[in-house]
C-alpha cells in the first residue's frame, strides 16, 4: 500500500495518480515495483541455493530501501552464519600458525645443515668479541666523561 506524498492518504493499489489529490505518483509505483522484483529475485536465488547471489540481490533491495524488513532479516541471517562460523573455526587459525612455525623450522634447518660447527664457533667467538669491544667502549667513554 502506497502513501501518496502531498495529501498523506493511503491508495489503494499501484496507480499512477492519486485518486484524492491527482498528484503523479509514477516514480514512487516504479520504486515499490522494482523493490518488489527484486525481493522476488532474491527468493528465487535462495531456494536455487544460490546463498552469494541471494545475499546481493537483498543488498541491492537495501540500497534502494534501507527499511525493507525482509531483506535485513535475510542479511542479517547471513551475518549471523558468518560470525559464527569464524568463531567455531580457531582451528583454522591455530593450523596456519602452526605451519608457520613449521615453515621457520624448516628454514633454520636446513640453514644449519650446511654449516660446519667450526664456522658456528667462529661466529660466536666473534660475537663475544664485539660484545666486549662495544663494553670496554662504554666503560672508557663513561671514564672520560
Amino acid at each position: 500500500m502506497l502513501t501518496c506524498p502531498m495529501c498523506k492518504k493511503a491508495v489503494e493499489g499501484l496507480v499512477s495518480h492519486c485518486p484524492r489529490c491527482a498528484t503523479d505518483l509514477t516514480l514512487l509505483v516504479d520504486y515499490v515495483a522494482h523493490r518488489q522484483e527484486g525481493l522476488a529475485r532474491a527468493e528465487v536465488l535462495t531456494r536455487d541455493g544460490k546463498l552469494g547471489d541471494a545475499v546481493w540481490a537483498y543488498l541491492e533491495v537495501l540500497e534502494v530501501d534501507p527499511e525493507n524488513a525482509t531483506a535485513r532479516r535475510q542479511v542479517g541471517q547471513v551475518v549471523t552464519a558468518v560470525r559464527q562460523f569464524d568463531r567455531a573455526a580457531p582451528g583454522r587459525r591455530w593450523l596456519r600458525r602452526l605451519r608457520r612455525q613449521a615453515r621457520f623450522r624448516r628454514w633454520l634447518h636446513s640453514w644449519q645443515e650446511g654449516v660446519a660447527p667450526a664456522v658456528w664457533i667462529g661466529v660466536t667467538v666473534a660475537a663475544v668479541l664485539l660484545v666486549l669491544c662495544f663494553l670496554l667502549g662504554y666503560y672508557l667513554g663513561h671514564q672520560d666523561g
